[in-house]
Order: structure tokens, then C-alpha cells, then sequence
């Protein structure tokens, strides 16, 4: 009789540890099972903010998850705030953010008490280049313009960008290296509001990625001066390169991608991975985020973005101590 008790018990533990082997794997296989917030550290308007909603819509449209990707705006610190709020959900898969020069760059001026080494990279997805802007009626025509009165006063005309450390302050000191010249360079919290400013008269030039400044273009609200990519954009043709007109230094390209919390679970981590794979071969996407927003597609999956990262991080360091803004 004994025998036959513990068999039986036997039997039934065993059935109970394999039914709760099956809803762990049946839960793992849900992922995931309510939404997931998709945080930009940066203001509304910018080129992170413009992704991140280009990104949740093509996702929700496409049904390439189950459950919607909720943008959330957790703007200060030029990224700081978003990505704190973001690394301390360690293990957390129901919050991504986006990566922009921000993602490197506050780190490294000192900034911020997280880097990219407390994420899990996710994929990367595009290579955005930037614009030289004006406002439609400023007095220059060109950017000749500009670099004669630049010279003639150093430090007398101000150009806007998002953070003191970041693409836009490159793209800065990487033209006054190139040119001799000398500007007085105005931070903000984002792309958004450097444009703001910009057209509110309080900076007489802002940098701008393609997605940004369009829709101020197209109003004609400011004009491009200049682009930082090796060639010309296909919808914006009438705007040469920098390096065309004699500035081969200043060739700049932001990387933009996803990144979660670090130790998320690996399941979780494989799911966003292949969502955001096929988001990058959607034709979708390309029509309503790559080629209006004249940026590069660059789609990475997890482990190679996770090693161009690191690499990135090594060539801001190597910009920063070239053009004198780190030692």
C-alpha cells in the first residue's frame, strides 16, 4: 500500500512540476502581454521624438506585435532623466528607449550617472545626417554667408543644437576647425527646441536632422545652408554637402536605434529583436519613416549593435579630445 502511495504522489508531483514547467514556457511565449512603453529622453519635436512615433505607429499598423508601443516623453539633463528612469527598471522588457547621441555623449561630458554599458541593445535602425538651418528671411543666402560674418565676428552669431555634448555641438566644432572660425554655440534640451529657438529669432542658425526640420522647410519657415552626409539627399537636392563646398572635415552621421534595460529576459529580448527586424524590412517603414526622413536605413540586429555601441562611445571619446571638448 505504501508503494502505491508514494507512486501515486510521485506521479502526481510529477505532472504538477510538468504543468508548471508548460505555463512558465506558455508565459515566456505571451511576451508580451500588455504594453510597452517606448520612452524618448528628449523633448517632443525632435529627431528621437520623430522615430519613436514613426516606430509605435508602423508597429500598431503592421500588427508586428501584439500589444502597442506607448510613447512617453521624459525629457532633462540633454537625456540624462529618460535614460536613469530607464536603466534602474533592470530586468524590466516592458520599457525601450530610443538611441540618439545623447545615449553617449552626457556620459562622457560627466553628466550622467548611467551609460551605455546599464543597457540591453535591442537593434539598431538608421544613420541620420545633419542640416545647417536659418530662418526663410535671414540676410544669408548661403553658407559663405554665414562664415564671412562668422569670421568677421567671433563668437557673435549663435547656433542652436540639442545638449552642450552631442552631434550637433560635433557638427559645431567640427566647422569652426574646419573653416577658422568662431561661434557661439546655445544648448537645449532637444532638436525641438533648438529649432524653437531658431524661429523665434533668439539663434541666428540651428542644427537639425532631415525629420526635424522638414516640416519648417516645406512651410518655409527656415532654409537648409548645408548637410553633413557624403552626398546630397534625394529630397532635399537643391542643399549641397558640406564637403562639397570645400569642407571635407565636417561629414557627420548620427546613429538611431532601441535599446531596454540590461538582464532583461532573454525570450523578451529575442521577441523585440525579431519585431524590430522586421519593422526595418517593412516597406512601410521605409515609406514612412526612412525616406521621408532622408535618413540612411541601418539596421542591426542585438549582438552587432551592442558592438557598435561600444565602438561608437570610442570615436565621440577620440571627437571630444580632437576638437578640445574633453582632455
Amino acid at each position: 500500500m505504501k508503494r502505491v502511495v508514494m507512486f501515486l504522489f510521485v506521479a502526481v508531483l510529477s505532472v504538477a512540476l510538468c504543468g508548471h514547467s508548460q505555463m512558465v514556457a506558455l508565459a515566456a511565449s505571451q511576451y508580451p502581454s500588455k504594453p510597452i512603453t517606448l520612452l524618448v529622453p528628449m523633448s517632443a519635436g525632435g529627431g528621437s521624438d520623430v522615430m519613436a512615433r514613426a516606430i509605435a505607429n508602423v508597429m500598431q499598423k503592421e500588427q508586428i506585435l501584439p500589444q502597442p508601443l506607448v510613447v512617453e516623453n521624459r525629457p532633462g539633463g540633454s537625456g540624462a532623466i529618460g535614460y536613469t528612469y530607464v536603466a534602474k527598471r533592470v530586468g524590466d522588457p516592458y520599457i525601450v528607449t530610443t538611441v540618439s547621441s545623447s545615449f553617449w555623449t552626457t556620459p562622457l561630458a560627466g553628466n550622467s550617472p548611467v551609460s551605455y554599458k546599464d543597457f540591453a541593445a535591442i537593434s539598431a535602425l538608421a544613420m541620420d545626417p545633419f542640416l545647417l538651418m536659418v530662418k526663410w528671411d535671414a540676410p544669408y543666402k548661403n553658407l559663405h554667408d554665414v562664415l564671412e560674418e562668422a569670421k568677421a565676428k567671433p563668437d557673435g552669431l549663435m547656433i542652436s543644437g540639442a545638449s552642450g555634448f552631442s552631434d550637433d555641438r560635433v557638427c559645431t566644432s567640427l566647422l569652426e576647425k574646419n573653416a577658422g572660425v568662431k561661434f557661439n554655440y546655445v544648448p537645449f534640451e532637444g532638436g525641438g527646441d533648438a529649432m524653437v529657438a531658431l524661429l523665434g529669432g533668439h539663434v541666428q542658425l540651428c542644427w537639425a536632422n532631415p525629420g526635424e526640420a522638414l516640416s519648417q522647410l516645406e512651410a518655409k519657415k527656415a532654409r537648409a545652408l548645408a548637410v553633413s552626409s557624403d552626398k546630397r539627399l534625394a529630397l532635399l537636392s537643391e542643399v549641397p554637402t558640406f564637403k562639397e563646398l570645400g569642407y571635407e572635415s565636417v561629414v557627420f552621421l548620427q546613429f538611431r536605434g532601441v535599446v531596454a534595460p540590461k538582464d532583461i529576459p532573454e525570450d523578451a529580448l529575442s521577441v523585440l529583436e525579431t519585431a524590430f527586424k522586421k519593422l526595418s524590412e517593412s516597406p512601410t517603414w521605409q515609406k514612412e519613416y526612412i525616406e521621408p526622413n532622408m535618413v540612411t536605413a541601418r539596421y542591426l540586429p542585438a549582438k552587432e549593435f551592442s558592438d557598435a555601441i561600444a565602438k561608437q562611445n570610442e570615436l565621440y571619446l577620440s571627437i571630444f579630445k580632437e576638437v578640445g571638448l574633453l582632455k
